[in-house]
């Protein structure tokens, strides 16, 4: 993915210090602005504690965007050839990251 203008993944699915709001981090150290550190993709917040449930849900969704959209271009790519179960594997590997269970 050359081209990529969003911040390459793998991102991980962490929480702040207050171990309140799910945060999606990139995997890897990277560099913003020439600082090296872990920064933040993505912080999903919610007004009432009650949907902390959908706020994960959300937050692995979130940090499942990059593989997802790999997912889809190998898949793309995979069923123009001919490879049906290859495409079907790639896809199900993402919507399983994408709702939290790999």
């Amino acid at each position: 993915m050359a081209n990529t203008k969003h911040t390459p993944g793998p991102w991980r699915v962490d929480t702040d210090d207050d171990d309140l709001p799910i945060i999606g981090h990139p995997a890897w150290k990277c560099r913003r602005h020439g600082v090296a550190g872990e920064w933040e993709i993505a912080k999903v917040e919610d007004l009432f504690e009650e949907h902390e449930e959908e706020r994960l849900a959300n937050a692995y969704l979130i940090a499942a965007a990059p593989s997802m959209l790999e997912a889809m271009i190998d898949a793309a790519r995979f069923l123009k050839h001919g490879f049906a179960d290859e495409a079907r594997e790639t896809l199900i590997a993402a919507i399983e990251k994408a709702e939290g269970r790999s």
